[in-house]
C-alpha cells in the first residue's frame, strides 16, 4: 500500500479510513458497520446509545480528580440519543435573491447473500454473509433561499430515508442559513440489529455551493472590543475568518482566489498550525552576517566595536516596524488606533534597548558583566555540545530581551523596577536561555560592585511543577558552573581582570520533600537507601563533562551532601560542584541562584532559616532578580494564594525603596497586565510587542518551511468516549508500525502521548490500553493483512510518579523505537504541559478538551519539536456529552487558526474574602518574623514591636489600594483583628507553628485544622489555620455577592 504521499498524511488517511471509512469504495464488511466505524454516522431518530457504548472511561476506586478535571461536566449518556441529523450554518449575501446548491454524499450497508463465504470455526463450517457498501448521493439544485423553513422529504432528495432542512434568518443586511441532512427512517417496533444497521447512513457529508451572484461571507467573531487584549486580537488576527460552523459535525470551506466557493460538513476536521521561527525577520540578517549574535563575539569584543555592533539590533528592529507603520492607513478605520498603539509600544521597547546599550558604553563594570554573562552562556553550550565548533548564537529576541531588561537590573533605583518584563514567546522558542543570560549578568555585576556582600542569593527562579523545576535545574547548573569557572579565572577574556571574590557562584534546588530531603538527617537516610524516591542526587552527570558521572556523598564534617566529578581533570573533582539540593544546606550556603517550586514559599512563614535566603541577618544584599516562569499557571486559586505571599516576598527582597526586578515568561496568556498587577503590583512590558499580524512580531515569524503541527478532531457523537479512545489509539499505533511509514520518520510517531484531564480517566485508560486496544489493533491490522503491533506496558507521567522515576522516564522517552526499552504509550496528565522537551515525540492523543486553551496549547506543543522532522500530529477526542467539547468540535477550524487568541483570561484575587481568611495573616507573620530579627525565633515578644507591625499592615493595605481598592478597608480590618489576637494572647504562644500544640502556637497547618474539624465537627484551637503548601489549592471557592449603594 506504499504510495508517494508524505508519511504524516498516510497516518491521517489511515485514521480516516479506520474511524470514518471506507477502506475501499465497494468494500465488504464481516462485522456490523457501526461496530467497524466510529463516526460520520446518522442513525434513525430517537436511537438510544447502546449499553456497551455508555461505559465511562474511569478507573474504579479513589484516584481522585485533578483541578483541571472535566469529567463532571459530562451529561449522562442514558439521556442522550444517537445523532439523526447533522448540518452547518453559514452567511451569504446577494444583490438578487440568494441561490444555493446542496449535495449530500454517503453510503448504506446491506447484507449481500451473493458474496457469502464459508469458513471453518471450531471444526464446523460457518456461512458468513458480508455487509456490502452502497454509495448514496442526493442533490438539491438552484434552491432560492426564503426567510422561512424549507423541508425536503426523501421523495424530493431521491434517497430513501434522507431528508433535508433549510432555515434562514436575517443577519443584518445578510442572510444566516442553516442546512441539515436528516435520517428520517422509522425505527422498527421491535429492535432487530440487521434492520437497524440497514437504515443508518455512513460516511455522510453535506456540501453547499453558491450560485450566481450569491457569495459566502465571513461570520462576525466576538463582541465589542472592551479591553486592550480584545482590541489587540482584533488587529493581529484580522485575517482569520469563519465561514461556517457545524452542528453535531464540524465544518470546513474551500477557498479559491481569496473567495470561498464551497462550505461543507466534516467528521474529522483538521488544521495545520505552523511553528514560529525565532530567527526573526529578514531585516535582522546583518546581525548574523556580522556575527553580532555570537556569544563568543559578544564576550571577546569591548569598547566601541561592541557598542557599534549592539546598536544594530534596535536600529534594524526600528527599521522593520516603521515599514509596518506605513501599512496602518490601509487598515480598516476601527483597527488603526490600536495599530498605532502597537507601534508606540515597539518604539518604547527599542528605546529601552538603546538606553541599555548606552549604559554598557558608559559603565565599565556593566560592560564587563555583560561580556562575562555571554561567556558563561557560550561555555555551557560548548560543554553540552563539544562537537559543535561554532559558538552559541543568540536569537534576536533573546539578545533583545537581555538588553531590554539589563538597565533595570543594573540600576537598583531605575523606574523600570516597577515594571515586570514579560517574555511572551511560543513554546520551544528558547525563553530559558534569555533569562539565564540575565541571571549570569546579575551575578557578575553584584560581585564586581559589592564584593563579598554581593554574594548570597542574587536571584530566584520559580516554577509551579516539580518536573519543570528539576529539568530547569539541570540547565541552570551548567550556567552556574560556567560562571564559577570564570570566577576561578579559567577561560576569561584576556582583557578582563575583575576580582569576583573567593565565594563560589552556586545553585540551590529548593523544592518539596517528595523530591529532595528537607534536612541533612533525612538526606543521609535517602543516600543510604537504594530505593529512596527523594534522593539529593538530582544531577547524574557533571555539567562540564557531560558524559562523566557525578559521585554524591555525605560530608559528615560539614554536614553537607556534596557531588564531585569522576574526571580527575575537572575543576570539581576534588572540591564539590557548587550545587545544593537539601534545604538545610541551601539555608547555610545561601546559593547565588535558588530554583524552587512556588508552593515552597509557603514555608517562609513556618521556617526561621528561610530568612537567610533574603539576605536578612546576614552580610549579604537582598536578591535583585525574581524570575517567574510559565506565568499563565500562576492564576485562579493558586494565583490568588500566591498573590498574598508575593506581598511578603516583595518586602523581604526590598531594601527601603529599592524593589527587586521581576521577570516573567509564558507562551500563553490573556490580560497579562491585570494578572501581573494583581500578583506583583507591577506594570507590564510585553516582549516582543505585537505589531500588525500575529504571524510576525519582528522577533518571531511564522515559519513557512516548517511542516507544522497537524490537529485533527474526533467527536464521540452517538458513541462512548471509551470506544472513541480505543479506536483512535489503535489506529494511530498500528499505522506507525506499517509499511505506510518510512523508517526515516517512524520514530517521530512511534511513541503516542495520550493526554487526560483527570487521573480518574487516566486510570480507566490504563486498563483499556492493556486490554481492549490490543483487540482493535488486531482488527485494524487484519483488514489490511498486516501483523498487529504489540505494545509494551504504558508509561504513566502524572503527579503520582516520584521525582526519581520522572528522571528515569524522561531517559526512557528519549530511546528510539528500535532500541530496547523504547516506550510505546505515555499516559499523561497536565504534568506534561510544561518542561518536557523530548524532540522525538511526534504524536499526541488528547482525551477531551482541556478546561483552558492555554493548557491545550502547552500540552500539544510537546510533540513535533524535532528540527527537520515531519512535524507533530495531534488528535483530540471531543466528548459530545460535554457542551464545551461539542462547541469546540463544531468550530474546530476557526479557533485552531487563531489558537493563541482563544486563550482565556484568568483571575487572581489575593484580597478576596476567602483568600484573606486563608492566608492574609501569613504575609504579616512573614514580614514580622524575617524583618524584625528579635521575632525570628520567638513569637511572644510581639508587644514590643507593635508599631513596626502597624507599619507592615499599612504596607499591605497600600498594596490592596493599588490592586483592589474596594477590599482595602476589609484587608485592614482583617489584619488589625489578627494583630489584636496575637498581641492579646502573646504570652500563651510558645511557637510560631506547631501542629501538635495548636493551643500554644500562633499557626498550624490548614490540613491539620481540617483533620481536627472532621473529628469533632469544629476546630476550636487558638492557632490560626495557615496553608502549609500552595500545591493543593481548592479548585473553587464560594463567592459573596454584596449590594452597594452608589
Amino acid at each position: 500500500m506504499k504510495n508517494n504521499m508524505p508519511d504524516k498524511q498516510n497516518v491521517i488517511d489511515r485514521l480516516t479510513q479506520d474511524l470514518l471509512g471506507p477502506l475501499k469504495d465497494d468494500e465488504l464488511l464481516f462485522s456490523y458497520p457501526s461496530d467497524v466505524y466510529l463516526t460520520g454516522i446518522l442513525f434513525p431518530p430517537k436511537s438510544d446509545i447502546a449499553p456497551e457504548d455508555s461505559d465511562q472511561l474511569q478507573a474504579e476506586g479513589g484516584l481522585g480528580i485533578e483541578t483541571n478535571d472535566t469529567s463532571q461536566d459530562e451529561v449522562s449518556l442514558a439521556t442522550v440519543k444517537r445523532p439523526a441529523s447533522a448540518g452547518i450554518s453559514f452567511v451569504v449575501e446577494s444583490s438578487d435573491a440568494p441561490v444555493i446548491n446542496i449535495a449530500v454524499h454517503g453510503a448504506v450497508y446491506f447484507l449481500d447473500e451473493d458474496s457469502a463465504v464459508i469458513t471453518e470455526e471450531d471444526g464446523e463450517q460457518v456461512k458468513k454473509v458480508p455487509w456490502r457498501r452502497k454509495v448514496i448521493k442526493a442533490s438539491l439544485d438552484s434552491i432560492t433561499l426564503a426567510f422561512s423553513s424549507q423541508d425536503y422529504e426523501p421523495a424530493q432528495t431521491g434517497v430513501d430515508g434522507l431528508g433535508m432542512h433549510i432555515r434562514t434568518s436575517a443577519w443584518g443586511d445578510r442572510i444566516l442559513v442553516t442546512v441539515a441532512m436528516i435520517n428520517q427512517h422509522k425505527l422498527p417496533e421491535e429492535y432487530e440489529r440487521r434492520s437497524y444497521e440497514e437504515i443508518c447512513f455512513f460516511q455522510t457529508e453535506l456540501e453547499v455551493t453558491a450560485v450566481g451572484k450569491t457569495r459566502f461571507c465571513a461570520r462576525p467573531l466576538g463582541g465589542s472590543a472592551i479591553d486592550e487584549d480584545t482590541r489587540m486580537a482584533r488587529l493581529i488576527y484580522r485575517d482569520v475568518k469563519e465561514f461556517a460552523v457545524g452542528h453535531t459535525c464540524s465544518a470546513k470551506w474551500d477557498t479559491k482566489d481569496d473567495s470561498v466557493t464551497k462550505v461543507s460538513t466534516t467528521w474529522l476536521p483538521s488544521s495545520n498550525v505552523k511553528s514560529m521561527s525565532s530567527e526573526g525577520v529578514e531585516e535582522f540578517g546583518p546581525l548574523t552576517k556580522e556575527n553580532i549574535l555570537s556569544t563568543s563575539w559578544l564576550a571577546e569584543t569591548s569598547g566601541d566595536d561592541l557598542i557599534i555592533g549592539l546598536r544594530k539590533l534596535p536600529e534594524l528592529y526600528r527599521q522593520w516596524y516603521l515599514t509596518q507603520a506605513e501599512k496602518i492607513d490601509g487598515l480598516d478605520s476601527e483597527l488603526q488606533e490600536q495599530a498605532r498603539q502597537h507601534i508606540k509600544n515597539a518604539e518604547s521597547v527599542s528605546q529601552r534597548i538603546d538606553t541599555a546599550i548606552n549604559l554598557i558604553a558608559n559603565d565599565k563594570q556593566v560592560e564587563t558583566a555583560f561580556r562575562l554573562a555571554n561567556k558563561s552562556i557560550q561555555l555551557q553550550r560548548q560543554w553540552a555540545e563539544p562537537k559543535e565548533k561554532n559558538a552559541l548564537k543568540w536569537r534576536p529576541f533573546q539578545l533583545g530581551f537581555f538588553l531590554l531588561t539589563l538597565e533595570s537590573v543594573a540600576d537598583e533605583n531605575h523606574e523600570d523596577r516597577n515594571i515586570a518584563d514579560l517574555l511572551w514567546f511560543p513554546t520551544g522558542g528558547g525563553k530559558t536561555e534569555a533569562y539565564l543570560g540575565l541571571i549570569a549578568f546579575t551575578l557578575f555585576l553584584r560581585r564586581m560592585r559589592y564584593g563579598e556582600s554581593g554574594a548570597g542569593v542574587a536571584s530566584f527562579m520559580r516554577y509551579t511543577l516539580r518536573l519543570l523545576t528539576v529539568q530547569q535545574f539541570q540547565r541552570a547548573a551548567a550556567m552556574i558552573c560556567a560562571c564559577d569557572t570564570l570566577r576561578q579565572g579559567h577561560e576569561v577574556p584576556i582583557d578582563i581582570k575583575e576580582d569576583l571574590t573567593d565565594i563560589p557562584f552556586s545553585l540551590g534546588l529548593w523544592v518539596g520533600s517528595d523530591t529532595t530531603p528537607n534536612n541533612f538527617k533525612n538526606a543521609k537516610v535517602a543516600m543510604a537507601d537504594a530505593n529512596a524516591h527523594n534522593k539529593p542526587s538530582q544531577l547524574k552527570f557533571c555539567p562540564r563533562h557531560i558524559k562523566t558521572l557525578l559521585t554524591w556523598s555525605v560530608d559528615e564534617t560539614s554536614k553537607l551532601i556534596v557531588a564531585k566529578c569522576d574526571d580527575p581533570d575537572c575543576l570539581w573533582h576534588k572540591t564539590p560542584v557548587p550545587i545544593w539540593t537539601v534545604d538545610e544546606n541551601i539555608y547555610e550556603q545561601k546559593p547565588s541562584l535558588v530554583i524552587g517550586t512556588i508552593d515552597k514559599f509557603a514555608q517562609i512563614a513556618r521556617n526561621k532559616n528561610t530568612t537567610q535566603l533574603f539576605g536578612r541577618n546576614t552580610n549579604f544584599r537582598q536578591p535583585d532578580l525574581i524570575i517567574q516562569d510559565e506565568l499563565h499557571l500562576i492564576s485562579g486559586p493558586l494565583g490568588t494564594l500566591a498573590g498574598i505571599y508575593e506581598i511578603a516576598i516583595d518586602k523581604l527582597c526590598s531594601n527601603g525603596d529599592v524593589v527587586p526586578k521581576i521577570i516573567a515568561s509564558t507562551a500563553t496568556i490573556r490580560q497579562a497586565s491585570s494578572q501581573i498587577r494583581d500578583l506583583f503590583n507591577r506594570g507590564t512590558c510585553l516582549f516582543p510587542p505585537p505589531i500588525l499580524d500575529a504571524r510576525n512580531s519582528g522577533f518571531a515569524v511564522e515559519d513557512q518551511s516548517d511542516p507544522g503541527r497537524k490537529y485533527l478532531g474526533i467527536t464521540t457523537a452517538g458513541r462512548s468516549a471509551k470506544f472513541a479512545l480505543q479506536a483512535a489509539a489503535a489506529s494511530l499505533m498500528q499505522s506507525v508500525s506499517s509499511d505506510d511509514i518510512s523508517d526515516a520518520v517512524r520514530d517521530d510517531f512511534w511513541t503516542m502521548v495520550t493526554y487526560f484531564n483527570s487521573l480518574r480517566e487516566l486510570g480507566g485508560a490504563l486498563v483499556l490500553m492493556q486490554d481492549d486496544v490490543g483487540n482493535s489493533l488486531t482488527d485494524y491490522s487484519s483488514r489490511r493483512s498486516e501483523n498487529p503491533r504489540v505494545i509494551s506496558e504504558p508509561m504513566e507521567l502524572t503527579s503520582r510518579v516520584s521525582s526519581s522515576e520522572i528522571k528515569e522516564y524522561l531517559d526512557q522517552l528519549n530511546k528510539k523505537y528500535n532500541e530496547q526499552g523504547a516506550c510505546d504509550v505515555v499516559l499523561a496528565s497536565n504534568m506534561i504541559s510544561v518542561g518536557v522537551d523530548v524532540p522525538r515525540l511526534g504524536t499526541m492523543l488528547v482525551n477531551g478538551q482541556p478546561k483552558g486553551i492555554a493548557e491545550y496549547i502547552q500540552a500539544t506543543s510537546r510533540v513535533g519539536r524535532r528540527r527537520g522532522g515531519p512535524g507533530g500530529l495531534v488528535v483530540t477526542i471531543y466528548n459530545n456529552a460535554k457542551c464545551r467539547d461539542r462547541s469546540h468540535f463544531e468550530t474546530f477550524s476557526t479557533w485552531h487558526m487563531a489558537l493563541y487568541r482563544e486563550v482565556e483570561a484568568t483571575s487572581v484575587t489575593p484580597f478576596a474574602p476567602r483568600a484573606r481568611e486563608k492566608a492574609l495573616h501569613a504575609a504579616l507573620v512573614i514580614m514580622a518574623r524575617h524583618l524584625i530579627p528579635e521575632l525570628n525565633t520567638t513569637v511572644a515578644n510581639v508587644n514590643i514591636y507593635q508599631s513596626e507591625l502597624e507599619e507592615f499592615i499599612e504596607y499591605i493595605v497600600d498594596r490592596a489600594e493599588d490592586i483592589d481598592p474596594e477590599e482595602a478597608q476589609n484587608v485592614e480590618y482583617a489584619l488589625q483583628g489578627f494583630l489584636e489576637k496575637w498581641l492579646g494572647s502573646a504570652s500563651a504562644y510558645k511557637q510560631y507553628w506547631n501542629d501538635r500544640a495548636y493551643n500554644k502556637s500562633l499557626m498550624l497547618s490548614a490540613e491539620k485544622a481540617a483533620e481536627l474539624k472532621s473529628r469533632s465537627g469544629a476546630y476550636h484551637g487558638r492557632a490560626i489555620p495557615t496553608p502549609n503548601s500552595m500545591r493543593n489549592v481548592e479548585p473553587g471557592s464560594l463567592y459573596v455577592l454584596e449590594e452597594k449603594l452608589r
